[in-house]
């Protein structure tokens, strides 16, 4: 009995040596980070999906049954025959044949067939890493969460589409899309954030004497996370409304700094979410405020002579910022929707970039 404690107890301490191997560490790293990938990748599918009103297509929820789409025409026309049940087809589409319909389904499916990949891609591993005990015992739990919550993002996904299925609408809910992206980035940051932790532990960071010197760099970086995060949801409100369809002049609005029509709205806490002027004002403002915070944490951190892998974080989120206020500009001024659908997914990895700064700044714990 004692000897198959013994034996038990070996076993044990090999998995865990294994599991916080550097070799190790990276493999799950890299599996993370693939993730992560995969998850920006998603946010470019569903910025296609939302522009091209094709959110609405499908309408059922159906997570093993829908992975295969209507295979034969007599399927299309039953498929065809509930969208026209709905407000969007009979108050925009009356006239779209099953073609039309066709063309909006299948970007739709895309979509939710790249969540069924998402799940796959997280949990399949998961179970083999744990299996073979490469994970460490820490990070199961939460693991297991972000498993979850991937889940979780595809019921607020229905929860948003079904919100365009009502009476009179011909969209889904600005509101409820607004969640919907804002988890997505929730839960992207969190895989980021686990792959940094789980390829940096808390043993190879900086020491707490040398974090301190770094304290004003690694508070521009909380600041920039802020107002990046600040400006991303503000851009939810922008898309939910498709703001960027007017006032595509920069950067005076209807030949003001402040256009008109930003109080149109009663009462007028609802312009900061359904007037098209404001949310697209506010989206300017704060993706400005987010701009000069950015670029001063960029300063700040040149002028830290800050350890080589913070400095390099510091300078790509600049370099990332650059490319959003561009694409952000561009997509408003030449109205070429794909370039905003670029502009959506830079900013995730802007917000990851910021993250990583801060990452790289934080001290391990005392002991």
């Amino acid at each position: 009995m004692a000897s198959q404690s013994v034996a038990d107890f070996a076993i044990s301490t090999r998995r865990a040596e294994r599991a916080s191997s550097t070799s190790n560490r990276r493999i799950v790293a890299t599996w993370l980070f693939i993730s992560f990938a995969l998850i920006v990748e998603m946010f470019g599918i569903g910025a296609y999906v939302q522009n091209d009103n094709a959110g609405l297509s499908i309408m059922a929820w159906q997570p093993v049954s829908g992975i295969i789409p209507p295979l034969t025409h007599a399927a299309w026309e039953r498929m065809f025959a509930l969208y026209k049940t709905i407000p969007q087809y009979q108050l925009l589409n009356s006239h779209m044949d099953l073609a039309g319909f066709k063309a909006i389904f299948w970007p739709e499916w895309i979509h939710r067939m790249w969540g069924r990949l998402l799940g796959l891609d997280f949990g399949v591993p998961l179970v083999w890493f744990w299996w073979t005990g490469r994970l460490e015992r820490r990070l199961r739990p939460w693991l297991v969460t972000l498993f979850v919550l991937g889940g979780v993002q595809g019921l607020i996904g229905w929860w948003m589409v079904a919100s365009g299925f009502q009476p009179g609408l011909t969209e889904v809910s600005v509101w409820r899309l607004s969640i919907h992206y804002c988890f997505a980035t929730m839960l992207a940051i969190a895989v980021f954030t686990t792959g940094l932790v789980v390829l940096k532990p808390d043993s190879e960071r900086l020491a707490p004497s040398i974090a301190a010197k770094y304290k004003v760099a690694r508070g521009f970086a909380l600041a920039s996370i802020a107002v990046i995060i600040v400006a991303i949801i503000a851009g939810t409100f922008l898309s939910g409304t498709h703001a960027y369809t007017v006032d595509n002049t920069f950067p005076l609005m209807q030949g003001q700094w402040v256009p008109p029509d930003y109080a149109a709205l009663h009462p007028f806490w609802s312009n900061l979410f359904l007037n098209k002027a404001a949310t697209q004002w506010d989206h300017r403002l704060l993706g400005t405020i987010a701009a000069v915070v950015v670029l001063a944490a960029v300063v700040v951190a040149i002028r830290a002579d800050l350890p080589p892998r913070a400095r390099d974080a510091f300078l790509i989120m600049g370099g990332l910022l650059v490319i959003q206020y561009i694409l952000g500009v561009t997509t408003l001024v030449s109205k070429i929707l794909d370039i905003g659908i670029v502009h959506q997914l830079n900013a995730v990895l802007l917000l990851a970039a910021a993250v990583w700064a801060w990452f790289e700044l934080r001290g391990r714990r005392a002991a």
